[in-house]
């Protein structure tokens, strides 16, 4: 995996709306977390680095150069999350580990599919992902970006499981082997596509109503009260008795 160096500033100030005004001014707020020291919060300039060495992205190996408080510093770091905002996109914060580049660590990657299953373009399955990444076992240079499975020979009701995977010797695999990673599917037949669309098509059945929303006829006629009987006239006798 290619390293980069990265600048980054020491924060003095941390908590409350630091990282807010932080990134108002452009700036991104992270920590890394020392091998044998403690934390130290950072502040990287994703935009300028980016135009010079391209989106991070989580399990990159980067060297970072500290400046800040006292004299400056040269630290080999793996980027351990990046937290977004999806609806804007937005980098929120940048979780760093140092690490040490002559002893293994563990890392989760990322699993993509590459070629078109036979299972599919011939006989007209469908192709499932079981599993989206892959815990292993390296050393920091050896970790891979992504692991490539190649699909293109997987036939209907056939898998490729964890342990087909090869990552070569330098890089052990610590996911379960026996998992499946990609499978084809057969396709529906016509008697389930027929009752998947019947089953669509039956109107559901009634929820809560919204305030405001008119009732049905048969409802409102539902709910009218009875009318109140009159009491009954009191007859003339009734009325000389008293």
């Amino acid at each position: 995996m290619a390293q980069v160096e990265i600048n980054a500033l020491e924060r003095t100030e941390v908590g409350g709306n630091s990282p807010r005004r932080l990134r108002r001014q452009g700036k991104t707020p992270a920590i890394i977390y020392g091998v044998k020291k403690g934390s130290t919060p950072l502040s990287l300039d994703l935009v300028r680095m980016e135009k010079k060495v391209g989106q991070i992205y989580e399990n990159q190996i980067l060297q970072v150069r500290i400046s800040g408080t006292g004299k400056d510093r040269l630290r080999p770091v793996i980027v351990k999350e990046i937290q977004i905002n999806h609806l804007s996109g937005e980098v929120l914060h940048v979780d760093l580990q140092e690490i040490v580049m002559d002893e293994k660590l563990t890392a989760t990657v990322p699993v993509v599919e590459i070629g078109e299953a036979i299972g599919v373009t011939r006989d007209g399955g469908v192709l499932e992902q079981v599993l989206h990444e892959i815990e292993v076992e390296c050393l920091p240079a050896d970790i891979p970006e992504r692991i490539e499975v190649d699909v293109s020979e997987l036939e209907i009701g056939k898998s490729i499981p964890v342990e087909s995977i090869d990552l070569g010797g330098s890089i052990d695999i610590l996911t379960d082997p026996e998992l499946s990673v990609f499978i084809v599917s057969a396709p529906m037949s016509e008697e389930e596509l027929e009752e998947l669309e019947a089953a669509a098509a039956r109107p559901a059945e009634a929820g809560p109503r919204v305030i405001g929303e008119e009732a049905p006829e048969e409802e409102v006629e539902a709910a009218e009260p009875e009318p109140t009987p009159e009491p009954e006239e009191e007859s003339e006798e009734g009325e000389k008795e008293k």
